[in-house]
């Protein structure tokens, strides 16, 4: 059987996105066009981040499917409760208006960090609720499926019995399952998991799927409250010591106060190595015996984050002599990472994936940055760390370019590195230097990255704006 569709210029379709209010226009238009020509068949789209808000006009037939995806929201309280999570009600219901066939796609635990605290369970019963009231019918909760995650059976068993009975007694269900998983050391978890949602909620600060435990470092995972954590976790092995599938039950729960505390650990003072150096490898270890690999949806794993904590974050002896460095541009960085932008490039604290923390970035446009190392001192090699996260829109900067001088007005080059493109999907970082011929006399260093600015054909973000993100300068 041959199908024949009928050619639709740009033109339409920008108009009819233009009347019923956004991309999902025509989508829906464009689908409705398949389920008339075919009313045996049930077609299915996806109302994701643009195409997220319902038309203002086409209702969808009865066999086109709705697949709303809440990416977006922040998991600290319910939808209903945050700014994010409004934003998504409304849409919801606009689709619950015009549609009986919804399928949402939720999201419950942290994709750039597994491993790292969620806090959720207290949020996932009002949620389900919300999504029955509104004519959900279809639910898929991207929970993760890799062993290590943070309480992920628990997490899965709690859905999957809300899948079936969304008026269940989640805090009944909680603890039934962590008696029979946990034996003995159940109340001390039971109690964990009490503490760090209070935490959370009492701290005010968002629970985002793109998390870092840095972001909670003043809040839920504060010091005073991981001493709490170690405490019960001290008591939970404890209690079941005699049983090793218990303890390593434990265990394998403890990685996420055990990575937390190395994540923020880098973010401070690193003057006592050795303890960190055996926190790292207790973490490696214990990940080991358990076959806890993955540590992100991008599947690095936990011996390269080991590997790269070590190379990375220990303190390098050689002192930079923009250690503490006074910062000013003359191409500011975007919002929001403009927040940190006068101490992040030179307070010696790297950043890591998850770029909410430590990068200062560009989006589109050049940067370009003025260091003033407090008096003139002889410079020979001057060094700048960039993070290349494709999946993020994220590139190298295809330039550095290096000037000094003695009075912050006149300038001259001390060199130009130009940097190779990287299609390589592997999040990782990458340090670059100008090195000149000979120490050079000055106080002011200025250094200017040029910015690829747009997708270039080959990147899936080709004809949109893509970033560049520098968390440190050095300079010796």
């Amino acid at each position: 059987m041959t199908v024949t569709l009928q050619t639709v210029s740009v033109r339409t379709v920008k108009k009819t996105d233009e009347a019923e209010g956004g991309p999902s226009g025509s989508i829906i238009y464009f689908l409705n066009k398949l389920a008339a020509r075919f009313p045996d068949k049930e077609f299915s789209t996806l109302a994701y981040l643009y195409s997220m808000n319902p038309p203002k006009n086409i209702k969808p037939l009865p066999n086109v499917n709705i697949m709303l995806c809440d990416i977006d929201c922040y998991r600290e309280v319910p939808l209903t409760d945050n700014p994010s999570g409004q934003h998504f009600m409304k849409a919801l219901e606009g689709w619950s208006a015009i549609s009986d066939n919804i399928f949402v796609w939720d999201y419950g635990i942290n994709f750039d960090n597994y491993i790292s605290p969620f806090p959720n369970f207290h949020i996932l019963q009002a949620n389900m609720k919300l999504f029955k009231e509104n004519n959900v019918n279809m639910h898929f909760s991207q929970i993760a499926g890799s062993k290590g995650g943070d309480f992920s059976e628990l997490r899965s068993y709690v859905v999957s019995k809300l899948l079936w009975n969304v008026n269940c007694n989640v805090d009944s269900v909680v603890q039934s399952f962590l008696a029979g998983y946990y034996g003995n050391a159940a109340p001390f978890l039971y109690k964990y998991m009490n503490l760090q949602e209070g935490a959370l909620v009492g701290s005010k600060i968002g629970l985002w799927i793109y998390d870092t435990p840095i972001t909670h470092k003043n809040g839920m995972l504060n010091p005073n409250m991981i001493k709490i954590y170690r405490d019960l976790f001290d008591k939970a092995e404890q209690a079941v010591s005699y049983d090793s599938v218990f303890l390593k039950r434990v265990w394998q729960q403890r990685l996420s106060i055990q990575f937390a505390e190395l994540e923020i650990a880098r973010t401070g003072d690193m003057t006592n190595a050795k303890r960190i150096k055996d926190e790292l490898e207790l973490f490696r270890k214990r990940a080991q015996i358990l076959g806890v690999t993955a540590l992100n949806e991008r599947n690095n794993t936990v011996e390269e984050y080991c590997d790269l904590y070590l190379k990375r974050n220990i303190p390098n002896p050689r002192k930079s002599l923009a250690a503490n460095a006074s910062v000013s541009y003359t191409l500011p960085p975007n919002k929001p990472y403009d927040k940190i932008a006068d101490v992040a490039l030179t307070d010696g604290l790297l950043g890591g994936a998850t770029f909410n923390e430590s990068w200062v970035g560009w989006e589109k446009n050049d940067g370009e940055v003025i260091i003033d190392l407090n008096e003139i001192e002889d410079i020979e090699t001057i060094e700048a760390d960039f993070l290349h996260k494709l999946g993020s829109w994220i590139l190298l900067p295809k330039s550095m370019t290096c000037y000094i001088s003695t009075d912050n007005i006149n300038f001259t080059l001390l060199g130009k590195v130009d940097i190779p493109e990287d299609r390589s999907p592997e999040v990782k970082y990458a340090s670059y230097e100008v090195k000149a011929l000979q120490k050079t006399r000055a106080r002011y260093v200025k250094i200017h990255l040029g910015n690829v600015g747009i997708g270039p054909a080959w990147h899936y973000g080709v004809g949109y704006p893509v970033w560049l993100f520098m968390d440190e300068i050095r300079v010796y």
